[in-house]
């Protein structure tokens, strides 16, 4: 278990301390969630200083366990008002595992905008004004030509040093692309300490090593083998994330006009299946990409223009739901082009999606203008349109006076509509995060052919489960898209071989639920103890009364069952 770094940015000063015995065996989600349990006073503001700022790494972080490099950023959040955990791919969680670290606390604030790089000597400060209103890709840049391509970088864009309530925390690939912890206006928190930039450097360090390596390698081999076998794969493989988007526009979910319908015309004009084959055509484009070592999937991609520059890297399907369908906007290069905005700037693709949309409906711009919604987005900190739109969803929604808000706690629904997906719906309610896509999708699955995602019973159960597994996947740093191949029990047995093997001690089968449904009922103490009841954990009316077409269908699971979820 990796030690903790404690670093004050008020004195400049860092200690490294053992890990606590209150957070033993915990990494990830698992361990951010019960520092801001235990060191975050509940009704602290969120950008004050009492709150805390925590970078972690997985359980399995550093390790040859396939997929496990996700890095954990939390914090009270800005957005929501709860507790809040952002994920995202890159390196920098492998790269603080092989340094020793399972996590490092940011507290306080510096009087200047700072600087942090932490490696194999400790923790250094440096003023970062050079940076100030620079975006994330010219900072990625100049970093590099200062530190060397060796490191890998976290950093915050001028949405997050404005402190707008959708800004998000950005972090490096191998290859220098962007991956982002987007959700819950982390990036804020991060300006609020006056923190531009962490570089990670490992140089030096040596590989993250099991305990039992014999039964490691062999329990490495049977899991990257489940996870191969899911059926999906090979799409996630050929296509990525964007392949979900026939697929949930069949069901009658995709989100169009905001959440105002589940079909969208021009679902294939921003496909997967087509978004393959412009790639095909462009110069330098990926449509397989690995956004960190260890990845067997590589769902992730290069989407470049007709002349082979990159825009983006990489498209994935919530930002085309968010800001394509659900913005009536067909065109996959407009998406691209407002994604990379967006990474620049330092904002949740999904809250701002979300935002635009809001504002079309308010009439503010046309549906489907595409044009007139990148220009928007350009405002981002800018104007005072920008500043509302960078601000989030829920809040231009009131700000413009709009009814039909598609958000739960503050934060935008992610690209599942809940009305035809009511297992989804129930854990946009009750997830401690917010509506978020990734704290427990439940969807069908062939595994499981009995499941009726439009039955208004039936959803509680489910949602509990893919709530208590997901934060477990969350905990030991696994993507989401290794995770889901791992439902059923057999296939889970190989991932808890490999965390038993990896620590050295033997683990029932029951592991990961005991590891994940005590990280949610921390997140919820805390909920309860910053204000939120039973009352937080419903979707908008608009859901509940509005019919979606083309199905007719509406949200109408019972109250009773929804509140079911969160009684252990």
């Amino acid at each position: 278990m990796g030690k903790i770094m404690r670093v004050n940015l008020s004195e400049l000063k860092f200690k490294v301390e053992e890990m606590p015995t209150e957070y033993q065996g915990l990494g990830g989600r698992g361990l951010s969630s019960n520092i801001i349990g235990r060191e975050v006073p509940p009704k602290a503001d969120p950008l004050g200083p009492e709150n805390k700022l925590i970078f972690s790494a997985g359980i399995l972080a550093g390790t040859a366990t396939p997929n496990t490099g996700r890095l954990s950023v939390g914090a009270k959040s800005p957005l929501t008002n709860g507790i809040k955990e952002a994920n995202a791919g890159g390196s920098v969680a492998q790269k603080l595992a092989r340094l020793g670290f399972q996590a490092v606390i940011i507290e306080g604030c510096a009087k200047e905008l700072t600087m942090l790089k932490v490696d194999q000597s400790g923790a250094t400060f440096s003023p970062a004004s050079s940076l100030k209103g620079v975006g994330n890709y010219e900072l990625i840049e100049r970093m590099k030509k200062e530190h060397g391509n060796k490191i890998s970088i976290i950093s915050i864009g001028p949405a997050g040093e404005m402190k707008l309530k959708a800004a998000s925390v950005t972090v490096t690939t191998p290859d220098f692309h962007i991956r982002v912890a987007a959700r819950g206006g982390l990036g804020a928190v991060m300006g609020s300490k006056n923190l531009k930039a962490v570089i990670i450097d490992d140089t030096g360090c040596h590989p993250v090593e099991a305990k039992d390596k014999a039964k490691f390698k062999e329990a490495v081999a049977a899991l990257s083998k489940a996870i191969l076998a899911d059926p999906l794969g090979p799409g996630m493989r050929d296509i990525g994330t964007p392949v979900l988007v026939m697929m949930i526009n069949s069901f009658g979910c995709f989100p169009t006009k905001n959440y105002s319908l589940g079909q969208f015309e021009g679902a294939e004009k921003v496909s997967g299946e087509y978004m393959i084959e412009l790639m095909k055509k462009r110069p330098n484009a990926q449509p397989s990409h690995r956004c960190m070592e260890g990845c067997i999937i590589s769902c992730s991609n290069v989407y470049t223009d007709e002349k082979g520059k990159v825009i983006v890297s990489g498209i994935e399907y919530e930002t085309i739901g968010l800001m394509g369908s659900n913005c009536m906007i067909d065109d996959l290069d407009t998406i691209a082009h407002m994604n990379r905005v967006c990474n620049d700037v330092g904002v949740d693709t999904m809250d701002i999606g979300g935002a635009i949309a809001v504002a079309m409906e308010a009439g503010q711009l046309a549906w489907g203008d595409g044009k007139a919604a990148l220009s928007l987005v350009k405002e981002i900190g800018k104007t005072d349109r920008g500043i509302m739109i960078g601000n989030g969803c829920r809040y231009t929604g009131e700000k413009l006076g709009v009814k039909r808000i598609p958000h739960v706690k503050g934060q935008c629904l992610s690209a599942y509509d809940p009305r035809g997906l009511k297992g989804v719906g129930v854990t946009y309610a009750t997830s401690p995060m917010g509506a978020d896509h990734t704290a427990g999708l439940v969807l069908p699955n062939p595994g499981n052919p009995s499941y009726n995602p439009g039955a208004p019973t039936g959803q509680g159960g489910p949602s509990q489960f893919m709530q208590s597994f997901m934060a477990a996947a969350d905990t030991l740093g696994l993507c989401m898209m290794a995770g889901m191949p791992l439902l059923d029990p057999v296939p889970q047995s190989t991932l808890i071989s490999c965390v038993s093997a990896f620590i050295g001690e033997s683990l029932n089968e029951d592991y990961l639920v005991n590891l994940g449904t005590p990280v949610l009922k921390a997140e919820r103490k805390f909920n309860n103890a910053a204000g939120f009841t039973e009352k937080d954990d419903r979707l908008p009316k608009f859901f509940v009364e509005e019919k979606l077409p083309p199905s007719g269908n509406i949200f109408d699971v019972p109250e009773e069952e929804i509140d079911s979820v969160n009684k252990f």
